[in-house]
């Protein structure tokens, strides 16, 4: 902590220590005390969410409302003191367990200490049941031997029950983040709270609750621990985005289905006992813990079936995936597949991007593509951050020359991780199976091309994507008395009078169809002779088995001198080349 915020922390102690103190000094004082107290606490949550600045706020907003709402209610009960509290407090104090549900909810949901929900589920059953034990057995005969009203008797039962699933949400969390504060205060917190409504119901069944007494010091703690919780930098954590969960993560099974069934039982059971044994005394309590088991116990069925039926179509979609990628030919088949297979593993109506790129492997560094994980989409490449923009995480996956980028909500990219990186691995095993069978087929094509090329006078070159000259028949050097060096493209070979009329020809066959293009050069040898040759280029890059640009050349130079030489014999035999001769010889 820096010195800033200790010294907020140690005026807001001072203060809560100066409020707590006037309150069991100057009882008369408590409606006033306790309506500082709980401003107080409720302003250091406001306070730590502006200056902490968490990235999921709405929580602690939650929270700051249900100490509001706890404020108002203890200052209206402070306005009777020594008589039953007003209808309009009971209900104050019962609004704030709304308020404190929307706050746990949100700190433990897709937080970055709780994972899955079915430990969570298990916990709270127990503690119903622990809770309808506790009551009936200690807490309810005491309270009817001191002839409390029905109505007491029920807002003390509510009470009770919803300290208690506060209580156990809170040391859910803090068992799940030990280290943090905030976590920990908030426990404490929970406890007062429970401590001081358990307190608050006995002093009622006895003389009433007077000022000072054990329920206002944990009422206290509360105020204090709560409000404490959010000034220190921990509670930023709390809401945070979870990690990437590793591969040998197991999911979380809970305490198991007897635990459970046993909770859910326990409720009907203690009807049975009471039902038989004579008059039913807790039936408002053991219909609303039934209920409540009850509906954890639902929760938990549908949770699993719907992680089965998750399970069912992502293993489907991962089938058909595989069925697919092993009979595509090309990288393009592949990204096809992989796009509509995520697309069906992700949950439905899910907004998301799917990028397949190839183009900027080589320059990615060698830990992005070690394995799957989620990072943050400022960590891409920056041609896709801006394309990316709209999610804040991006699921990255090698794939063998390629990467495959999902940006998506953090939660539902932590749901088809697993998924996603086995159809990676298939996707990977495609393209290395194209790649090899390419290679193959391109090297049995060459040698093809070699065999035949080299008992041909004609010159045979092969050019790359890139231009380059990846393959060219011997007779190069008997056309044009070179041999070209490793990696030289077409124009590189050429003399420089002739590059002009390389270029030009190329351009035109690169933008051409597979006819082909035609077309005569006159090419400077090394020795200073000139060649006549006839070039035909043909754009075979899209052949699976050629991949390149083949061009053939053909030395025309004494064909064409011949033809020259018959043209020139044949004019010299016609009548108009005869006169010519004739009326140069009369004047001479």
């Amino acid at each position: 902590m820096g010195r800033r915020q200790i010294l907020v922390a140690a005026v807001y102690g001072a203060l809560m220590a100066a409020l707590a103190g006037t309150l069991f000094i100057a009882p008369e004082l408590d409606s006033v005390a306790w309506a500082g107290i709980g401003l107080c606490a409720a302003g250091a949550v406001v306070l730590g969410v502006r200056r902490i600045r968490p990235q999921r706020p709405g929580p602690w907003w939650a929270l700051a409302a249900a100490l509001v709402a706890m404020t108002a209610g203890d200052f209206l009960f402070g306005l009777v003191a020594g008589a039953d509290p007003p209808p309009l407090a009971d209900l104050c104090y019962l609004a704030m367990f709304p308020f404190v549900a929307v706050a746990l909810i949100g700190l433990t949901r897709a937080s970055s200490t709780l994972g899955g929900r079915a430990g969570l589920l298990d916990l709270l059953a127990l503690a119903s049941a622990a809770l309808l034990a506790g009551w009936v057995f200690i807490v309810g005969p005491r309270l009817a031997a001191d002839g409390m009203t029905g109505t007491e008797w029920s807002i003390q039962a509510a009470y009770t029950l919803g300290d208690v699933v506060v209580l156990v949400v809170t040391v859910r969390l803090t068992r799940a983040a030990p280290r943090n504060p905030s976590a920990i205060l908030l426990t404490v917190g929970a406890a007062g709270m429970l401590v001081g409504d358990v307190a608050y119901g006995l002093a009622q069944s006895r003389d009433g609750l007077a000022p000072g007494g054990p329920a206002d010091a944990a009422y206290v703690a509360l105020y204090a621990c709560w409000g404490a919780a959010a000034l220190l930098p921990s509670m930023a954590r709390l809401t945070a985005p979870p990690p990437a969960p590793a591969a040998a993560d197991t999911p979380d099974r809970g305490l198991g289905m007897p635990w459970l069934l046993g909770a859910v039982a326990f409720a009907p059971l203690v009807l049975l006992v009471q039902a038989l044994t004579g008059t039913v005394r807790d039936g408002p309590m053991i219909a609303a813990v039934s209920g409540i088991t009850l509906a954890l116990l639902v929760t938990r069925l549908n949770d699993a079936v719907q992680h089965h039926a998750d399970g069912l179509r992502r293993e489907r979609t991962l089938r058909h995936a595989g069925t697919v990628l092993v009979s595509v030919t090309d990288a393009a088949a592949v990204a096809v597949a992989v796009r509509t297979a995520v697309r069906e593993l992700l949950p439905a109506d899910t907004p998301h991007i799917i990028v397949v790129d190839s183009s900027l492997t080589d320059l990615l560094p060698l830990n992005e593509l070690s394995a799957p994980r989620i990072v943050p989409v400022g960590a891409t490449p920056p041609l896709w951050q801006e394309r990316l923009g709209e999610f804040g995480d991006v699921l990255v996956c090698p794939l063998d020359a390629a990467v495959l980028y999902i940006a998506a909500d953090r939660k539902d990219l932590r749901t088809v991780q697993d998924a996603v990186t086995v159809l990676a691995g298939q996707a990977a095993l495609a393209l290395a199976r194209i790649a090899l069978t390419e290679a193959a087929s391109r090297r049995d094509s060459d040698d093809y091309l070699r065999a035949v090329a080299e008992h041909t006078n004609d010159v045979v070159i092969v050019l790359d994507d890139d231009e380059r000259i990846r393959y060219t028949s011997p007779s190069v050097t008997d056309l044009l008395g070179i041999w070209p060096t490793p990696f030289a493209t077409l124009r590189e070979i050429m003399a420089p009078d002739d590059r002009d009329q390389v270029d030009a020809t190329l351009g035109v066959a690169l933008l051409g169809g597979r006819d082909g293009t035609r077309d005569t050069w006159s090419l400077r040898r090394p020795d200073g002779t000139r060649v006549l040759v006839e070039v035909h280029f043909r754009d075979l890059r899209d052949d699976r088995l050629v991949r390149g640009l083949v061009i053939t050349m053909r030395d025309v130079t004494e064909q064409r001198r011949h033809e020259l030489e018959v043209l020139r014999r044949h004019w010299e035999a016609t009548p108009g080349a005869s006169n010519r001769d004739n009326s140069v010889r009369k004047y001479q």
